[in-house]
């Protein structure tokens, strides 16, 4: 038994993040097989929060996480060894794969502990990371079913399986209405003051308000909002922007957004309350969604009146559910007339496109395509993988058999392991004609925009429509085959594609996308006259 002062010793230590201390007492007066599973779980964070961590830290943390499940599988500190062996695990991994065995020993824990906790709010969390991380979206499935069918009271765990379900066939978009409605009571609606609309308006300037919790690192967002905002008429117009992410003086897209906005404002240390708080206060008229189901805990702003007019823009391209947002911007292309029931917002179509990425500052110029030079066809995809589902898998391995010589290339915007995806490709037959790129040779966005230049057609996956990807490929002259979908996020992809006059590439059904990509490998003048249109 390890003595009681020690511990709270070590406790303190902990708390004070003396991480090289924890480590020096722990190993002074305490034997290994004496420690408790909660004073396990403190070394191994200790080991991986030290100042220089080495790997050999490194597997000491996850081997320590590892010990301190086994010795106390169904407490409380065998259920926190999972969470860190998990949310310290991923972050090893993704600076040194080889550690991702220790997800894999995650995983058999993870289904080994189900039983006791599978209730369990912090366990259902930590299997959404886990099993997105592993690319296991069977698993995945598993979870949101049980959060969205079951008692679980968590409006971010809600949120996240509603934001989820967007990468699966299974739901229909009236399934995904009625379980945006059913959200709603698990959001706290908060204090706000009354409103009385034209109050607001002040020398006939309308202020316009938009909450993200993306406007850093060249997010996605950024490069659709930034000109929307640069070329507003400001004698028309005052603009707000609610910052709900860490403050960056050295991230030039943050401070670009800045420069941009009339007044702005850093709010990630600010509750929900003190935001709607400072939006009232600033009297915006117009505020606009860019968060969505993306940024759950964040959406239950928009769960009160904070403004006149509430709109959904940009970032969740589907529904709320909430009666409190007014509308939600669309397309005649994402939407249909007879599908506004689907969606609980009012729709407001834009004359074109539901958006307008800014573009690059990289010059644009013809890229002849390789497959005139070289001996194979390069298909490409570069949307973060879990957007690709086994039904796309499947239709592009048949793409694959059906082109001689052809190969696919992806590459993923987020860290994952792509084990589990490469053997869905490998069950195929196709797995020597799939390579994955490495995120890290790619941290540069140039060094991403120019491998653009090695794919002669890149594949859009369903039922989640890639957006910016689709952009970036066509600003570098590479056609995209996109799926038609059932609603507005599945068929992002088709508004992008009729927006630049490319109808061709638009498949009606999944045999339709086969038949393409054939004709097109096999018709290289004919693509090469379209890439140089």
């Amino acid at each position: 038994m390890v003595d009681e002062e020690i511990k709270d010793k070590i406790k303190n230590l902990y708390t004070q993040k003396k991480y090289e201390e924890v480590i020096k007492v722990s190993e002074k007066y305490t034997l290994p097989e004496e420690r408790p599973s909660g004073l396990i779980n403190l070394i191994g964070l200790s080991y991986f929060l030290k100042k220089n961590p080495t790997q050999e830290d490194f597997s000491i943390a996850l081997s320590s996480f590892e010990s301190a499940y086994l010795k106390e599988k169904n407490s409380i500190h065998g259920l926190n060894a999972i969470k860190n062996l998990v949310i310290v695990g991923i972050k090893i991994s993704n600076v040194v794969k080889e550690y991702v065995k220790f997800l894999h020993k995650a995983k058999d824990y993870y289904l080994e502990a189900s039983n006791n906790f599978q209730n369990n709010i912090e366990f259902l969390q930590i299997g959404i990371f886990l099993f997105t991380y592993l690319l296991d979206k069977k698993k995945i499935k598993e979870i949101i079913l049980n959060i969205l069918n079951g008692n679980v009271d968590s409006k971010d765990l809600r949120g996240q399986s509603t934001f989820l379900i967007n990468y699966y066939d299974e739901w229909s978009q009236k399934e995904k209405i009625d379980i945006s409605k059913k959200n709603v009571k698990y959001f706290s609606k908060l204090n706000t003051k009354k409103i009385v609309k034209r109050e607001y308006l002040v020398n006939n300037v309308i202020n316009l308000g938009f909450v993200s919790c993306d406007l850093s690192a060249n997010h996605s967002i950024l490069y659709f909002l930034k000109d929307t905002i640069r070329h507003l008429d400001k004698s028309k117009f005052r603009i707000f922007i609610f910052s709900i992410t860490r403050k960056n003086k050295n991230d030039s897209s943050q401070n670009e957004m800045r420069e941009l906005s009339d007044e702005w404002f850093d709010l990630q240390e600010f509750s929900n309350q003190q935001i709607i708080d400072i939006i009232q206060e600033k009297k915006i008229d117009i505020l606009f969604d860019l968060i969505g189901y993306t940024h759950s805990k964040r959406l239950e702003i928009f769960n009160s009146r904070a403004a006149p007019f509430q709109v959904s823009w940009l970032a969740y391209n589907n529904t709320t559910g909430f009666d409190t947002v007014d509308y939600l911007l669309a397309d005649k292309n994402l939407i249909y007339q007879n599908e506004h029931d689907l969606y609980s917002e009012k729709i407001l179509y834009l004359p074109n496109i539901w958006n307008a990425h800014c573009g690059f500052k990289y010059q644009r110029k013809f890229n002849e395509l390789n497959a005139l030079k070289l001996k194979n066809f390069t298909f490409g995809s570069f949307n973060t993988f879990m957007k690709i589902s086994d039904e796309t898998i499947h239709v592009w391995s048949n793409i694959l058999k059906n082109v001689e010589n052809s190969r696919l290339i992806l590459k993923s915007s987020n860290f994952c392991n792509e084990d589990l995806l490469m053997h869905k490709f490998e069950s195929y037959g196709v797995f020597n004609q799939v390579t994955i790129l490495d995120k890290f040779n790619f941290l540069k966005h140039e060094d991403h925009l120019n491998f653009y230049k090695k794919i002669d057609l890149c594949l859009d996956p369903f039922p989640y429509n890639g957006v910016t990807t689709t952009f970036e490929a066509l600003w570098m002259n590479v056609p995209v085959i996109v799926l038609k979908g059932n609603n507005f996020i599945s068929r992002c992809g088709t508004s992008i594609i009729k927006n630049s006059n490319q109808d061709y590439f638009i498949a009606s059904n999944k045999e339709d996308y086969v038949s393409k990509a054939v004709f097109l490998s096999k018709n290289l003048s004919q693509l090469n006259s379209i890439r140089k249109n």
